[in-house]
């Protein structure tokens, strides 16, 4: 399964790559690297993926040069590694699932995190129960409308904590999950 899934991920890439360098062609194009046309907005996305550059620095011709300079680098260095097959090793292929799997939980988690958080409320009589429990545990507390709003976000990230791990737990009870203990004690991970 983790094969096909490799080889899919892998054709699909290498179909936006194919389908990239055709609208680039079509584009304008501000650099050709061998076959490649490297379209103004390929160049944009580039940029935004190196993250080195600020927009003021690339206001000027010599700071565009700058940062076109350093992509065609990287995709000269890209064709050389694809040159030497290292597309296709072991490593690769499982440094792309990992980061493919990282990837598709980060947005699961940011949908959900919305999701819940449209549905948290707070209500004012919250507040002021967690404000009494707060100022008998330090009379030093200031007054209410000084730390309500951070007790009202205290309460909020709480709640949507428990939203959180409350919606885990009741996709764990949905799956079927086996645990074998006995390989489970004799695993050495030192």
């Amino acid at each position: 399964m983790r094969k096909i899934l490799l080889c899919v991920s892998i054709s699909i890439l290498a179909i936006l790559q194919i389908n990239c360098s055709e609208n680039s062609k079509s584009s304008e194009t501000v650099a050709q690297i061998d076959s490649y046309y490297m379209s103004v907005n390929d160049f944009k996305e580039d940029i935004k993926s190196l993250s080195l550059y600020r927009p003021r620095s690339i206001k000027t011709y010599a700071g565009r040069l700058n940062a076109l300079n350093d992509v065609i680098e990287k995709e000269v260095l890209l064709r050389e590694a694809q040159s030497l097959n290292l597309d296709k090793d072991e490593r690769f292929r499982k440094k792309i699932e990992s980061y493919w799997k990282q990837t598709l939980l980060i947005m699961l988690i940011e949908k959900k995190a919305k999701e819940i958080s449209d549905q948290v409320f707070i209500y004012d009589n919250e507040i002021q129960a967690y404000y009494k429990v707060l100022k008998e545990k330090n009379p030093d507390v200031e007054i209410l409308a000084e730390v309500k709003p951070e007790i009202k976000r205290i309460i909020r990230c709480e709640k949507e904590t428990a939203m959180m791990r409350g919606w885990i737990e009741e996709l764990k009870d949905k799956s079927y999950i086996k645990i074998n203990e006995e390989v489970l004690k004799q695993i050495n991970l030192e």
